[in-house]
């Protein structure tokens, strides 16, 4: 079964994400792909995940990067190494909470 998910910055404890809450730049765009490129790069497998990054029509500096696909062991664990080196989290938009990983 596919899952939805978001990677983005914010450090305070939400149960849920607030209808008017706007996430914190993730970095400049050049930075964010280059990193999502460092971390796909760094496996010699595939993944069930698509990643889409904030379009620049809607910030200049990305806030957020959409994945779906199945959250597997192999996946979260490639996500956790993405959030890693952005200062993200990762949310779970299905079940509505954050996923510690």
């Amino acid at each position: 079964m596919s899952s939805i998910g978001l990677i983005f910055r914010e450090y305070r404890d939400l149960d849920s994400l607030p209808e008017d809450w706007v996430p914190q730049s993730l970095g400049s765009r050049v930075f964010v792909v280059q990193t999502l490129a460092d971390c796909l790069a760094q496996e010699d497998r595939s993944f069930n995940l698509s990643f889409r990054i904030e379009a620049v029509e809607e910030s200049d500096e990305p806030r957020t990067i959409s994945v779906s696909g199945v959250f597997g062991e192999d996946e979260l664990v490639l996500i956790k190494s993405l959030c890693e080196k952005l200062d993200a989290r990762f949310y779970d938009a299905e079940s509505g909470d954050y996923v510690e990983i």
